[in-house]
């Protein structure tokens, strides 16, 4: 009984992917005829019934007898619903499957393996998300700040309503990533003065370190308010957008949950629409980069009470990387 080569089983049109398992079997049965069935069983790690019925089928069938006879594909262990909800979380909110697993298991008190998320996709016909292109090496020291306050990011994202140019101003807290939105209709040092008043009254700590780009939108006029503040004023370098990482980050987010899936007619509308996002964002949408936690969440760890801004709510649809 000689081991049988690749093209001899290509020539019996069986798979390839049972190439190496026909070898395998086999080889046993060489043993087994030398030593006996026990003995191979013994040898092998096998029940005695197994090692015959492969005799058995390989008398029959040859080669064939071996190929195994198991489903390629089994019954799924987990319950209908809960693929219509992996479904829901990657057709309608586009979440990967890190971010479906904790969705299921905050939202629907659920506990899929995201192994199993990725599976049930790809059997659902759905490719894996790819977000970005190739991007530049990061950072060689990526970390985050241990306390609130420490290093708050600001950066403006330009974006359309009914067809004009507005402004998004953002700040996120390095450690939380606690957030403040305003949308303005200019972009100039009064609208960056009025956000910085904005997000000293909003933010419950206080803060040390204000780190902005190099917009004009930040002239010699906001670095003395901000010193008069008694706060830290860090540039980064110039085209180096990765040392504000954070809150570029969340302006991604902005784009792919809040922008791309509205329209609004009117600017007033727009920047209502934004303050209910900034809510869901700190309040209800958990974060990968916090292990799960919500922005709030996070900040309450270090703040005894933390009093919200409106109601709490439950957490309804979220996922982030940032």
């Amino acid at each position: 009984m000689r081991l049988i080569t690749t093209k001899e089983l290509r020539t019996l049109s069986i798979a390839t992917r049972h190439h190496h398992l026909i070898n395998s079997r086999l080889a046993i049965l060489r043993y087994a005829d030398e030593y006996g069935f026990k003995g191979a069983a013994r040898r092998f790690g096998l029940d005695r019934k197994t090692v015959r019925t492969w005799h058995r089928r390989w008398v029959a069938s040859g080669p064939a007898g071996l190929v195994p006879r198991h489903p390629r594909t089994r019954r799924r262990r987990i319950s209908d619903e809960a693929v219509q909800l992996i479904e829901h979380a990657r057709r309608e909110l586009q979440f990967g499957a890190m971010r479906t697993r904790f969705w299921l298991d905050r939202v629907h008190h659920i506990r899929v393996a995201a192994a199993t998320i990725r599976r049930v996709c790809r059997d659902l016909g759905y490719p894996p998300i790819r977000r970005t292109g190739p991007r530049r090496p990061r950072q060689p020291i990526l970390f985050s700040k241990e306390h609130p306050g420490e290093c708050v990011q600001i950066d403006v994202k330009e974006v359309k309503v009914a067809g004009q140019k507005c402004f998004q101003y953002t700040a996120l807290d390095d450690c939380t990533r606690y957030r403040v939105l305003r949308l303005y209709p200019r972009k100039y040092h009064g609208t960056s003065l009025d956000f910085l008043a904005t997000v000293r009254h909003i933010l419950p700590f206080p803060i040390r370190k204000v780190q902005v780009d190099n917009g004009t939108e930040f002239p010699l006029a906001f670095a003395l308010a901000v010193q008069e503040a008694g706060i830290r004023l860090r540039h980064i370098k110039p085209r180096r957008p990765e040392q504000n990482g954070k809150v570029e980050r969340s302006h991604r987010i902005d784009e792919e949950e809040f922008w791309s899936r509205a329209t609004f007619e009117e600017f007033t509308s727009a920047a209502q629409a934004l303050r209910a996002w900034e809510h869901r964002y700190n309040y209800d949408r958990f974060s990968m980069a916090l292990q799960g936690l919500t922005p709030a969440e996070k900040l309450a760890t270090f703040l005894s009470p933390l009093t919200p801004s409106s109601p709490n709510t439950p957490c309804t649809h979220s996922g982030a990387g940032a």
